[in-house]
């Protein structure tokens, strides 16, 4: 293994698991291996308007959350951390009504 491999496989192996589970949504919807969470979205995954918008719905269903209309804007998600940290405040921070 090269260095860069080396240390994406250390950032997985230090994912949370729901970390772990939103990079295999991604994963699936973009069809290509997420290396780190600092990736972005649309420059380095070319995520486009499309799959933005189905991976909200995925997050929804997956993790039985409904994301607040102020959160449903996906050019405001940036990075895939920024997608981890927002599945995160619906989970841990108790924003889920159902």
């Amino acid at each position: 293994m090269n260095e860069k491999e080396n240390r994406v496989e250390n950032e997985k192996e230090q994912m949370t698991d729901l970390a772990k589970e939103v990079v295999k949504l991604l994963e699936d919807l973009v069809l290509v291996p997420v290396e780190g969470l600092d990736k972005k979205l649309i420059a380095d995954l070319a995520m486009d308007s499309l799959r933005l918008v189905l991976l909200l719905v995925n997050l929804e269903e997956t993790f039985h959350i409904e994301l607040d209309e102020s959160d449903m804007n996906p050019f405001l998600l940036i990075t895939v951390r920024d997608v981890v940290n927002l599945v995160d405040k619906y989970v841990s921070g108790g924003k889920n009504d159902g």
